[in-house]
């Protein structure tokens, strides 16, 4: 039988103005802690969202962040359990620096969210099947357990998302920074499973596939969030590293 978590072990209370990694970095200080050892079941997001102090949605989402980084698994009927309580430690590349990794996610974001409304609005059939095949790769190197190969073909999947936007200037833009895409990706996706991305973008190919603006821009800007904790896990990782 899975542990059960003590009545006594209380989450800390966050300001209602967090962001979700305020919630994600409040449990991650929990696992820590004997009663958040592995086979333990968390409270459920009712429960979590009362002693936190922020909305369920909230929880939700950093539910889905741990999850992506192999700490909790959620069980379908039963709950989200602790799997693991290690994080990551990882390094930047001697050949990079911590501002050129922020950087380029900033320039990710400014050129990826529009992109994503764009494509759902302008797609053609033929831009839709080169999505559709280039996440298909992507998750072939997942099941591979190739980090370096999925680094490589996400570049050729987001791509073909701003491809399938139309604009010309953000398709330059983005054409360069193919080689730094895939080196700082491999570092990013160190931060947790790589069997996580297995389905990390379903929902932003189906929003697109629909012709859903709305619903492409907020998956595209939804998938950031896990991004950012992974980012700010790696600087972390690096500074206590030095």
């Amino acid at each position: 039988m899975p542990k059960l978590l003590s009545p006594n072990a209380s989450l800390p209370r966050v300001a209602k103005t967090s962001l979700v990694d305020e919630v994600i970095a409040a449990m991650r200080g929990m696992l820590g802690k004997e009663a958040w050892a592995p086979g333990s079941k968390l409270p459920s997001e009712q429960e979590l969202s009362r002693q936190l102090g922020v909305g369920r949605s909230t929880v939700r989402e950093a539910l889905r962040v741990l999850g992506h980084l192999g700490l909790v698994e959620s069980r379908s009927g039963l709950g989200t359990y602790v799997i693991d309580r290690g994080m990551p430690q990882g390094r930047i590349a001697a050949t990079q620096s911590a501002d050129a990794l922020i950087e380029l996610y900033e320039f990710r974001k400014a050129i990826e969210i529009p992109a994503a409304r764009q494509a759902a609005e302008r797609h053609s059939a033929a831009q839709m099947a080169r999505i559709k095949s280039a996440w298909t790769d992507c998750e072939r190197a997942v099941k591979r357990n190739s980090a370096d190969e999925f680094a490589q073909l996400d570049y050729q999947f987001h791509f073909a998302i701003v491809l399938a936007g139309g604009n010309r200037f953000a398709i330059e833009a983005y054409r360069g920074i193919e080689e730094s895409f895939a080196r700082n990706v491999t570092m990013i996706l160190g931060q947790g499973q790589l069997r996580s991305m297995l389905h990390f973008h379903d929902d932003l190919i189906d929003a697109i596939d629909r012709r859903d603006a709305e619903a492409a821009e907020r998956e595209a800007r939804e998938n950031f969030v896990e991004t950012d904790v992974r980012l700010k896990l790696l600087l972390q990782g690096d500074a206590n590293a030095r």
